[in-house]
């Protein structure tokens, strides 16, 4: 199953919603102009890499696309159910992924994971950080975050889901839950997690690119 994936900075001075204000609806519009400028910022990234791998995929296509949502508040690309997207932004870099199963991206700049969070981890979550030196357990369990972010994103449940629902093994990452396939990333920079995950029992091949807006 193939997932394409677009990154950008968030800090462009071209993202700015006077100047992108034509990828949004009136209604969306409305709704982002409310938020910090670096909201907006944000909105915007996510908005040109969706255009962009839109009109990789779908020569021609109108944009702004129109949405609707599932039970789960899951953005739907309404004139395209063959295609599911998704967009995640953190740190200063926005990600989108487009593939034709549902599919949920997360990005995360690693920040210390408390242990109160850890311990709602599925029990082999938690067995794997402990075997693992000191050093290395905080980006391990910023990983497995980012894998379950990516799989909530999936589903369209968002963190409704309880953080040990889906168990993810790291290496080679597979996740417990039949009928899904995740995968971890290089981040952009040092200091990220970036993981992807599909409803499919396929392989995942990830074409991944940086866009300069």
């Amino acid at each position: 199953m193939q997932v394409r994936l677009a990154l950008c900075r968030t800090d462009s001075e071209c993202l700015d919603l006077r100047r992108t204000n034509a990828l949004f609806s009136p209604e969306r519009l409305a709704r982002i102009s409310r938020r910090p400028v670096q909201g907006q910022r944000e909105a915007a990234a996510g908005q040109l890499l969706l255009r962009s791998l839109l009109e990789e995929t779908l020569p021609g296509v109108a944009f702004p696309p129109r949405l609707v949502y599932n039970g789960q508040d899951k953005p739907i690309l309404a004139d395209y159910p063959e295609l599911w997207f998704n967009i995640s932004h953190s740190g200063g870099w926005a990600v989108c992924a487009l593939c034709a199963a549902p599919v949920g991206a997360d990005l995360q700049l690693r920040r210390p994971i408390p242990p109160g969070i850890v311990r709602k981890f599925a029990l082999s979550e938690q067995k794997l950080l402990e075997k693992l030196p000191e050093s290395e357990q905080n980006s391990a369990a910023c990983d497995l975050w980012s894998l379950k972010e990516a799989y909530s994103k999936c589903t369209g449940e968002g963190l409704r889901v309880p953080l040990n629902r889906a168990a993810f093994t790291l290496d080679p990452v597979r996740v417990s839950v039949p009928g899904y396939t995740a995968l971890l990333l290089p981040g952009p920079e040092a200091g990220y997690s970036l993981a992807v995950c599909a409803e499919t029992e396929q392989p995942l091949e990830v074409l991944v690119r940086e866009l300069p807006f």
